[in-house]
């Protein structure tokens, strides 16, 4: 449908009734909201990040490829956002804190992107996998142990973000306590209140004080290496650099890992095929990934001139977010046969282009790991609540259940193959 009135193009926020972008990642089925939009406006539909600060919401799987391929006409530099630039966006809004430049690889193009880009390859590169391994192997075994003889539990809260806070704490090098403090931070800061603003300088506060101790007392851990790489031009840089690995894996890991327990003890015929074998745990962890991914909304790339997306135009200086929870969904480019989506790699859950999420090794382990462990234990486990009364987070950037209540039929603790 093309946005024009007596002949001419509307502009992005003359469009009316502009859905909120975190109803859509929080809606029962997101996948019909996906699929109203499209049939309204195509492959590119009108939403607002918060009310009245309007972007695009790409929908289709060309469209989304398109935006986060092409760095000569979307760029992820909100300097070049119109609301930005022109101060429209409230100064102290959640939009703002969570889309404010930042100096990070996350924030720039080109060569800068290249540059800051390379100290986090390589430390990502520099993981030892046996080291995360044993970490995740202590760190499950120890959390359900603990969990089953108490008899219940929220395994989002106490596994599906514990776990992971406590291997990043361990790879990054910080305390336990701070650890858990970014969590909650990062957790407010995707929230959408008011409590997102406030959160930004409390963690360059923790992360200041984090990295100038690393930089008094180097380890083997990934901030050391972040520090001593000749890429980085200051610590201001180390900081967003750590930041980057910390919230990019905290939102991934704790939202893939809430997902596939959710589907595991709400979805019979899901968990079926993977107990009797028709699929591998990492078939099924990849069809979670598509199917509900963990972020369900990229951070929006910015137009850099006029023109026009899925025969839609865009102007110079609006925000366009790739949705790819509706690009996976996308019926031109999938399958209406499930069995066809075994061992399909298609799906943009990761990103694609120059932003794609760099941790491809690291992230499948821990996910793999951590599930893995559960799995041992499922036969114990069940839910303590009606699936359909499982409520995700409220958040436009991820999509996890907010609690995932169980109890353990069989409380005595053993240990996990």
């Amino acid at each position: 449908m093309s946005l024009t009135a007596a002949g001419r193009v509307l502009r992005l926020e003359e469009v009316a009734d502009r859905p909120l972008l975190a109803d859509l990642a929080g809606a029962p089925d997101p996948r019909a909201s996906y699929d109203a939009l499209r049939s309204r406006w195509g492959v590119l539909a009108p939403v607002d990040l918060e009310p009245g600060v309007p972007a695009w919401l790409a929908l289709g799987y060309d469209a989304v490829t398109q935006v986060l391929r092409n760095e000569a006409l979307f760029s992820r530099d909100s300097r070049h956002w119109r609301y930005e630039s022109e101060r429209l966006v409230p100064f102290r809004g959640p939009t703002r804190a969570v889309l404010a430049q930042r100096d990070g690889v996350h924030d720039r193009d080109g060569s800068e992107h290249r540059r800051l880009h390379g100290p986090v390859a390589d430390a990502l590169e520099a993981v030892e996998e046996r080291r995360v391994a044993r970490t995740l192997a202590v760190a499950c075994s120890a959390v359900l142990d603990r969990l089953a003889t108490r008899g219940s539990a929220d395994l989002v809260a106490e596994y599906a973000v514990d776990v992971p806070v406590r291997v990043l704490a361990d790879l990054l090098g910080m305390t336990l306590g701070d650890a858990r403090r970014m969590h909650e931070l990062t957790v407010d800061l995707r929230s959408g209140t008011d409590a997102a603003y406030p959160a930004v300088a409390r963690i360059e506060d923790l992360l200041a004080e984090f990295v100038a101790g690393r930089r008094a007392e180097p380890s083997d851990d990934l901030t050391s290496v972040l520090l001593a790489h000749p890429g980085h031009d200051n610590d201001l840089e180390v900081m967003s650099a750590v930041a980057v690995l910390f919230q990019t894996a905290h939102d991934a890991e704790v939202s893939w890992i809430a997902n596939t327990l959710q589907r595991l003890l709400g979805d019979p015929a899901f968990a079926g095929r993977l107990h009797g074998g028709r699929i591998s745990l990492d078939d099924a962890l990849d069809e979670v990934a598509r199917e509900t991914p963990p972020l369900p909304h990229l951070l929006p790339r910015y137009a850099l001139a006029d023109g026009e997306l899925g025969g839609q135009p865009v102007a110079a200086g609006d925000a366009v977010v790739p949705a790819v929870a509706a690009a996976n969904a996308d019926r031109s480019v999938r399958s209406a046969d499930p069995w066809e989506q075994v061992d399909s790699r298609f799906h943009l859950t990761w990103g694609t282009g120059a932003h794609a999420c760099p941790a491809h090794r690291t992230a499948p382990l821990i996910t793999r790991t951590v599930v893995g462990h559960f799995l041992a234990r499922v036969a114990d486990i069940e839910l303590a609540t009606a699936p359909e009364d499982i409520a995700p987070v409220r958040s436009a950037w991820t999509r996890y259940p907010r609690e995932l209540p169980v109890r353990f039929v069989r409380s005595a603790a053993r240990p996990a193959s």
